[in-house]
């Protein structure tokens, strides 16, 4: 809606915007929490920011454990974007840490996931810790 908005019509125009970015990252933060809430899941979702510019788009606490996801238009992420993330990660002791962004097949080497969206709501419900998915009494 925000792209038909903007007048945008095409994926080619998309790309050429300073905002697509900022857009794709939105987007894909508004689907792990719908994906979260479908499967009854608790957890805490916010965005967190140093004073010297770190950052992770945006963690889940799921009461015992913590998670990092950063979201990078790219389909090629390179090394730099994990040891940033991972950086950032370590200041708040996330237990798993997540690089979102457009590649096709997944790398996966604990913690660390580096996926592509699709994937990660494919495999978000076997990821999850036990204790976060809510149970009826």
């Amino acid at each position: 809606m925000l792209h038909a908005l903007l007048n945008v019509g095409d994926a080619r125009s998309l790309l050429d915007q300073p905002w697509v970015g900022a857009s794709w990252e939105g987007f894909c933060i508004e689907q792990v929490l719908t994906a979260l809430q479908q499967c009854d899941c608790l957890a805490e979702a916010f965005f967190f920011r140093t004073s010297d510019r770190r950052e992770i788009d945006l963690v889940l606490d799921f009461g015992t454990v913590r998670w990092a996801l950063e979201v990078k238009l790219t389909a090629e992420p390179s090394p730099h974007d994990l040891e940033r993330l991972n950086r950032a990660a370590d200041l708040i002791g996330a237990e798993k840490r997540v690089l979102l962004s457009q590649v096709r097949e997944p790398a996966l080497s604990e913690p660390q996931v580096s996926c592509g969206l699709s994937w990660f709501l494919q495999n978000l419900r076997q990821m999850l810790p036990p204790v976060s998915v809510a149970t009826s009494s």
